[in-house]
């Protein structure tokens, strides 16, 4: 038995998070991790990687259930996915470190001369 971690991660963020965030999932027992760095409507493409590497009996690790897709209805199809491979999903208690988005230049320009 496998378990994996997965995880996405907005473009937006600050540089590093998909790593710092892959150290924590493996930190908390996951001997995979697959990160996506994406955003939109589709399925992220990281999840059909997910999907080709797991087997009967393994386990996905997840922080919240919003990593699988933008929707409610993205959540559900890839609970299936998982569960007609015989793959347990779970969604982990602990609290996942919250990495800020970058903000503008501008607001470091401003927050440096105040200082």
């Amino acid at each position: 038995m496998t378990v994996f971690g997965y995880l996405r991660v907005n473009p937006q963020a600050i540089a590093g998070t998909a790593d710092m965030l892959s150290w924590w999932m493996r930190f908390l027992g996951c001997s995979e991790v697959v990160a996506d760095i994406w955003q939109g409507p589709h399925r992220p493409p990281g999840l059909d990687r997910l999907l080709d590497r797991v087997r009967p009996g393994d386990e996905v690790r997840v922080a919240k259930p919003e990593a699988f897709g933008p929707s409610p209805s993205h959540v559900r199809e890839a609970a299936k996915l998982f569960q007609r491979r015989g793959v347990l999903v779970v969604v982990m208690k602990e609290a996942m470190p919250n990495f800020e988005t970058c903000p503008e230049p501008t607001e470091v320009y401003a927050s440096q001369k105040a200082c």
